[in-house]
């Protein structure tokens, strides 16, 4: 008898245990940034056989997490969803619980998630081949501007560029095209994007330029699922506090001169 019962108490501290590393790796804050692929861009880079993306948004978000007290993981398992966004659907099908990849905050998207206060302002603008000498959006008129469909800048060109014929990836043999090298092998005018984006883009390609003047000004969080709605004060209160400290600037010094 007093062995079965030690017993009892044996598998009872294991079982108790168990349940509370499952609820403490539950609790990870589950993050979506991009697949493994390896972008290249300074907001995140991801190669493929890395642990975890690098890039300022990464470290940035990490940091956050930290202040806040959470622990987070990155999710790599994600379906490649043609076609539609991979940052919404990632937190609308409960995947992930934030994403933190240049989301613009717009009333389309918060019918669907929540988000932080912004961490950096941003806006679209165009890169174009410096020897069309393109320099504003009436340049454009009559010419073939490139913008990825799941992003602001395809409906804000839709709407705003009628006399403009608006390209998406699905036009093109791959869904991965690099609108830079449809640039400069002529098949479009202009490529359409945050002009963070593309600032990045220009430095490594000397014949094109960004248009100076954005189209629009965005301001860009972090999204949150609304099953986490908690996680919107948190991560609030950990930004305010690492602006106090001057960390914020620091973290997002690779973005915010745009």
């Amino acid at each position: 008898m007093t062995m079965f019962i030690q017993h009892s108490k044996a598998m009872m501290i294991i079982l108790i245990i168990s349940l509370l590393f499952s609820c403490n790796n539950n609790s990870k804050v589950k993050i979506f940034v991009s697949w493994p692929v390896g972008e290249g861009l300074p907001h995140y880079q991801w190669e493929k056989g890395d642990l975890k993306p690098t890039g300022i948004e990464p470290a940035f978000i990490e940091r956050v997490l930290e202040e806040a007290g959470l622990e987070y993981e990155y999710i790599t398992d994600l379906a490649l969803q043609k076609g539609g966004d991979p940052r919404m659907y990632s937190i609308t099908t409960g995947r992930a619980d934030i994403c933190i990849r240049g989301m613009t905050i717009n009333e389309n998207r918060k019918r669907f998630v929540l988000f932080t206060n912004p961490y950096y302002v941003d806006g679209l603008s165009a890169l174009v081949r410096k020897s069309d000498s393109l320099k504003t959006q009436e340049d454009l008129v009559g010419k073939n501007v490139y913008a990825l469909e799941f992003t602001t800048a395809y409906p804000w060109a839709i709407s705003n560029m009628p006399n403009s014929t608006v390209m998406t990836y699905s036009e093109f043999d791959t869904a991965f095209v690099k609108p830079e090298s449809l640039l400069l092998k002529n098949e479009i005018d202009a490529y359409i994007m945050d002009k963070s984006f593309l600032n990045y883009i220009e430095q490594f390609n000397p014949s094109l330029e960004v248009m100076e003047r954005k189209f629009t000004v965005e301001s860009i969080g972090i999204a949150v699922s609304k099953n986490r709605p908690e996680l919107v004060e948190k991560l609030n209160t950990a930004m305010e506090k690492l602006k106090e400290s001057g960390e914020f600037n620091k973290l997002l010094k690779g973005l915010l001169w745009f």
